[in-house]
């Protein structure tokens, strides 16, 4: 009988080998929503050279960490938005946050990461359908949940 690591190497999974229990050990994510910081204008002062760089660092594919915040004055569905060095940078948009503030209740583990900056929308029309007016798209992010 052929060495199950010998078989592995070089063939893709169509060919017939499949590790299930490797299969089993990998995590899956679901994309839940892509969205820009709310709030940012009141934790990042962007005239200040020192938290201009921390914004330039944050660059498409760094990790950022999600926070409930159910004690937050302003509104019970709270998710906070930090850096991975705790900075915080402001808020998942209320318009979109109570979903995933739910799920996090639940115990459900959430990963974000930055975006590239989206196109601007076409017009007025589009820009209403999609963004809420408290997001701030100068630093877009994706929002994922292990499945």
């Amino acid at each position: 009988m052929a060495d199950p690591q010998k078989i592995q190497q070089g063939m893709p999974l169509r060919s017939g080998y499949f590790d299930s229990e490797a299969f089993a050990r990998k995590s899956h994510s679901i994309l839940v929503l892509k969205t820009g910081i709310a709030g940012m204008q009141f934790y990042v002062d962007e005239g200040s050279e020192e938290e201009r760089q921390i914004l330039e660092k944050l660059t498409p594919g760094t990790e950022l960490r999600l926070f409930r915040d159910p004690d937050n004055e302003h509104d019970r569905w709270a998710i906070s938005v930090y850096t991975t060095e705790d900075r915080e940078l402001g808020y998942v948009t209320r318009f979109k946050n109570e979903t995933i503030a739910r799920l996090m209740d639940a115990g459900k583990v959430f990963h974000a990461f930055v975006d590239e900056v989206p196109e601007p929308p076409k017009d007025e029309t589009e820009r209403r359908r999609t963004r809420a007016h408290t997001e701030d798209y100068k630093l877009p992010f994706s929002i994922y949940m292990d499945d």
